[in-house]
């Protein structure tokens, strides 16, 4: 056993107790977490606590509370850099509800037409959101992707200025990746940063044990989910294809077959209304309903399902 807890400590060096008892039990070592605890702590295995500074407004409801798979999308951009000094930026992308990461596009630089890429072929991989949140950054505000979601009927929720914690599960994933991976490695140049970094994206959606899901992977609670659910609540992914789980955007070399479109874009916060607020009303969390929706040709048939809420 404590050989087991070694080599976790060596594999993921910022992991805790935690998260090295509950891999143990999965493994099928009954241990209570007290004696893991112990072990940790006598072989010096504690992973020091980064303080973390208080923020306001820690602990409030985020607008648009998740139901279910496809229902919130949010994606957010980080920065790192090579050893030569050369910056990075990194696209990422993360479903609300199963916490799971579909996409963490790396590249020296994003602009709004690339994120359109990305997003079109997420979307033609996992299906369509309802909603996209995100800032107010302006690769997210700018007018090409405002009309490109337009067209694909896609609803933005900009978070409100100043309100990180909006858009908190992007956020937590980010410091994630910052603490387990951006922190631990050096890159040599692009290529490195793409293989490294899309390696610890597999590894979070596959094996990392998530302790908002019951300690357990985001693809293992999202398969839990919907075999719980064989209606296929809310907006769910395609049909089967010939597509891997884990593909990411970076890994081919498809052109874009995005068009833009000539048409003013809606402002995010029009109507004195703030950014975090949708045009179109949406389920309340605590809500017992669920809307099952169905697409047909692009349009929204909405149908009222008495299935209980999964936030609960």
């Amino acid at each position: 056993m404590i050989q087991s807890l070694k080599e976790h400590s060596q594999r993921h060096p910022r992991e805790g107790s935690r998260k090295a008892g509950e891999a143990l039990r999965r493994d099928g070592t009954c241990v209570n977490h007290k004696k893991v605890e112990r072990l940790w702590r006598v072989h010096g295995l504690t992973v020091p606590v980064k303080r973390r500074q208080r923020r306001r407004g820690k602990g409030l409801e985020r607008p648009i509370q998740p139901l279910y798979p496809n229902h919130v999308w949010a994606y957010d951009f980080m920065e790192d850099s090579c050893i030569h000094g050369r910056k990075l930026r990194i696209l990422t992308v993360v479903d609300e509800f199963t916490r799971e990461s579909y996409e963490t596009y790396v590249d020296y630089s994003i602009p709004a037409a690339k994120v359109i890429e990305v997003l079109e072929f997420l979307f033609f991989l996992h299906g369509f959101p309802e909603y996209l949140r995100s800032d107010n950054g302006p690769e997210f505000i700018a007018a090409a992707i405002q009309d490109w979601l337009a067209t694909q009927e896609i609803q933005t929720a900009y978070i409100e200025p100043g309100k990180p914690w909006q858009n908190g599960v992007n956020e937590s994933f980010n410091g994630r990746l910052r603490d387990e991976c951006l922190n631990l490695e050096l890159f040599y140049g692009l290529s490195d940063a793409r293989w490294t970094i899309e390696n610890y994206r597999r590894y979070f959606n596959e094996e990392r044990l998530h302790g908002a899901l019951g300690y357990v992977p985001p693809i293992e609670f999202k398969q839990r989910w919907l075999a719980a659910h064989p209606k296929g609540t809310g907006a769910l992914p395609p049909g089967p294809r010939d597509l891997a789980l884990n593909a990411s955007k970076q890994n081919g070399n498809q052109e874009s077959r995005t068009t833009r479109i000539g048409r003013p874009a809606s402002a995010p916060m029009a109507g004195q209304r703030s950014g975090c607020v949708p045009a179109e009303p949406y389920p309340l969390a605590d809500d017992p309903r669920v809307i099952e929706i169905k697409r047909k040709a692009r349009h929204l048939e909405i149908e009222t399902v008495a299935v209980g809420n999964p936030n609960h």
